[in-house]
């Protein structure tokens, strides 16, 4: 027989599973990110290597978020690295933790627009909030020894306060030519790798693999 207090603690839970899947849209629609993505949905099975299951499990976990670990998504375009990247920030909004989506360009344009107004402080202190930075892209376009600068200042303003998750099709060994200055890499890197998972994806293009698979795309 249920009992008054029965059904208070199963309407309590109702509202307290409402409210949290109703913060946790709002974290989503407040995140930025483009597109939703799944975990679930990714196809390790198309990588040739780079992302073995058992790190990708670890990955799911999102242990790194707790310990303040920068999670590094390296290898060519169409592998799945913006699937994964939009992924553990999805997750992340719905684990109870903030994230928020930015292309390198968008990045480095928001950050020069903000020291042209005097503001770059200010706008540094608020991309230090979210638990989870998502930076996708890095690598698409070289860099400027300014453009460079202001990239620097928003890894480091990060540094051992708080989780990123970058996408890159440059190796590390190239970084050095793509930010224009080498002593800016290297800070930026030590910064990067000094708390961070690295993942270099390997395999065909991932967004090919439906195409391949009905035959609509041919090869002579």
């Amino acid at each position: 027989e249920t009992t008054l207090l029965d059904s208070v603690r199963a309407l309590v839970d109702l509202e307290y599973v409402a409210r949290k899947e109703r913060t946790a849209r709002t974290r989503l629609k407040l995140s930025g990110m483009p597109q939703s993505k799944r975990l679930e949905d990714f196809d390790l099975s198309w990588l040739k290597g780079g992302l073995p299951r058992e790190r990708f499990e670890e990955l799911k976990s999102l242990a790194f978020v707790e310990r303040k670990e920068n999670v590094l998504l390296l290898g060519p375009s169409g592998v799945g690295k913006t699937h994964v990247l939009l992924g553990l920030g999805q997750k992340a909004c719905l684990s109870g933790y903030t994230a928020y989506y930015l292309s390198c360009r968008d990045a480095i344009e928001t950050l020069l627009r903000a020291k042209e107004q005097k503001r770059l402080k200010k706008k540094l202190s608020w991309l230090r909030r979210p638990h989870v930075l998502l930076l996708d892209e890095v690598g698409y376009e070289p860099l400027t020894a300014e453009q460079a600068h202001v990239f620097f200042q928003l890894v480091n303003t990060r540094y051992e306060t708080g989780s990123i998750v970058m996408t890159s099709n440059k190796p590390f060994s190239k970084w050095a030519e793509l930010m224009s200055d080498e002593a800016v890499a290297t800070a930026m890197l030590d910064r990067l790798l000094h708390h961070a998972l690295v993942y270099s994806l390997k395999g065909d293009s991932y967004r090919m693999r439906d195409r391949l698979r009905v035959g609509a795309v041919g090869f002579d």
